[in-house]
């Protein structure tokens, strides 16, 4: 496959993937879960994100995550949602693509996917307290790492299996 081939392929794929997570984090938005627990989801929308670092590198995972944040939250969920969107999925992505793409792959995928999902709550917790001037919000944060030990590992089984249909059927 020819240089240009393979760039013209990555950015289709990278739209893709902007455009499935997209549907993702508004189809999440209308699970129950979202209404039991304040600020608990599972990522799926990070799920496209893992899967792009896992295939073409960290830069296109992040820039997956970056895109996905902006137009999911300027198309649905509205404007005030950025700051936690954005910053959650940019330290979320980066965290994964330095465990991702480093040569000793010390942790599994679900390993990988319950860090990224983490520092995606850390990161929205820190966003929150700056923003409201509330350091309380951070005894929520327990609640919500025990939530990323399961949002995490579905993300991250999820782009394991994902990136192995794409080798299988030589997508990639």
């Amino acid at each position: 496959m020819t240089h240009s081939v393979f760039q013209t392929k990555k950015l289709v794929l990278t739209a893709i993937f902007v455009a499935a997570g997209i549907v993702l984090q508004v189809a999440e938005q209308m699970l129950p879960l979202m209404q039991t627990i304040p600020g608990g989801k599972l990522g799926l929308a990070n799920v496209v994100s893992a899967v792009g670092i896992l295939l073409f590198g960290g830069g296109y995972g992040i820039s997956i995550a970056v895109i996905r944040s902006l137009l999911g939250c300027l198309l649905f969920g509205g404007i005030s949602a950025l700051p936690y969107s954005l910053c959650g999925a940019v330290l979320s992505s980066c965290v994964m693509s330095i465990l991702i793409c480093n040569q000793q792959k010390l942790l599994s995928m679900i390993g990988i996917g319950i860090i990224g999902a983490s520092v995606h709550n850390i990161a929205q917790i820190l966003v929150a307290s700056l923003i409201l001037s509330n350091g309380y919000l951070w005894t929520y944060l327990p609640v919500l790492l025990l939530l990323s030990l399961f949002s995490g590992s579905v993300v991250g089984t999820c782009a394991a299996k994902l990136k192995n249909y794409f080798a299988a059927h030589k997508l990639i």
